[in-house]
């Protein structure tokens, strides 16, 4: 019996011993401590595409393919976004972000899309402001 308990134990301590790298590796793609100068050049960066995004909504010239995959690069884009002060408002504008990119990806109204893609360019643009605030 003694020999069956120190064989579990044994065992469990060798799987967690296996497991624990993996369970403490960092996130795939997640920047560590992204740098003041990093954190601006990527507000701004995303600021220029939520502005393009917009422009297109608003042209309507391109295809649904090409419409989706920028919705997609502002997204990621904004991910890269690393500043507690401005998280809040990052959250709040890739909602809005999807939002536009669900009504436009099932055909709703221009002027709909449109007014939930301003929405979400405009708060991109107060991240810049409130991270300006506070740094």
């Amino acid at each position: 019996m003694l020999l069956k308990k120190l064989t579990l134990a044994l065992f469990v301590s060798v799987a967690m011993l296996a497991a624990a790298p993996s369970a403490m590796a960092k996130p795939q793609g997640k920047i560590e401590n992204a740098s003041p100068e990093a954190t601006v050049v990527a507000i701004d960066e995303t600021i220029e595409l939520a502005g393009e995004a917009l422009k297109a909504v608003q042209a309507g010239e391109l295809e649904k393919k090409e419409m989706m995959a920028l919705f997609k690069k502002v997204k990621q884009r904004a991910k890269t976004i690393e500043s507690t002060t401005t998280y809040m408002l990052r959250e709040k504008a890739l909602g809005r972000l999807g939002k536009a990119r669900l009504a436009y990806k099932r055909g709703k109204d221009k002027a709909e899309v449109e007014e939930l893609m301003a929405k979400s360019y405009d708060t991109f643009k107060k991240i810049k402001v409130r991270y300006d605030e506070f740094n």
